[in-house]
């Protein structure tokens, strides 16, 4: 009698456990994804500023700020506040707000008051500022609205905020001198993201690693030891 032949079957496998050595690969994987996702996130808020979502105003405030009159053009003609990086923090749909101290604060208080101007010195009536900073701790807030909000300009360009000098702070290892952002736009004028920065702190400015000089905002101190600097915004027109 001939042999009879069993059907073959395959080797019956347990099935296999993740190892430590998988569970590391996959762990690290995942931190990697992660982290070129924050770091392309943060170059590319860079590279690419979000617009601003607000809608500007169908009447405009008639009384201004008091204000020292804006000097005349040189040559009919003023050169545009220049541009700065967004950075991180940005968060859009900021509140209407002016008046940025919180109570209880223990930072130094700040007046910043100004105008909204074109490039021939010509106020821009019912422009937006959104402006951000960090609070005394030099901490953004990135889940509320602590330290951050919009307003428009007057009939004659001006604005005014009430907030606190901002601190120096370490990001990344980069010292970061003391800034406040802000985000600008008039009814005809391009979109102007930029930074304010201030000439109290010398040594400081000195040891930032992004800074403009053409930026800078000169601080004035009040009898009740609070600052104050007036600051004006040169637009183009679109």
């Amino acid at each position: 009698m001939k042999n009879r032949k069993e059907p073959f079957e395959a080797p019956k496998q347990s099935p296999s456990k993740l190892t430590r050595r998988d569970a590391l690969t996959a762990t690290l994987g995942v931190i990697g994804l992660t982290a070129w996702g924050v770091v392309g996130g943060f170059f590319s808020k860079i590279a690419f500023p979000q617009p601003l979502v607000f809608e500007f105003p169908d009447k405009v405030a008639a009384q201004g700020i008091r204000l020292v009159p804006t000097p005349a053009c040189p040559d009919d003609h003023e050169e545009p506040t220049h541009a700065f990086e967004e950075g991180p923090f940005y968060t859009p749909n900021s509140p209407l707000k002016t008046n940025f101290r919180l109570p209880g604060h223990t930072g130094r208080e700040l007046v910043v008051r100004g105008r909204v101007l074109d490039t021939h010195c010509r106020p821009i009536a019912g422009a937006v500022l959104d402006f951000w900073q960090v609070n005394e701790h030099g901490v953004y807030d990135n889940i509320g609205y602590n330290y951050r909000g919009h307003q428009f300009t007057q009939a004659d360009g001006s604005y005014e905020l009430l907030t606190l000098l901002p601190v120096p702070y370490v990001f990344a290892g980069l010292w970061r001198a003391a800034h406040i952002h802000v985000k600008t736009q008039g009814p005809n004028t391009r979109l102007l993201t930029s930074q304010i920065f201030f000439d109290n702190d010398p040594q400081g400015n000195a040891r930032a690693f992004d800074f403009d000089h053409a930026l800078l905002a000169k601080i004035r101190t009040l009898p009740d030891g609070s600052a104050e600097t007036v600051y004006n915004f040169v637009m183009e027109a679109v």
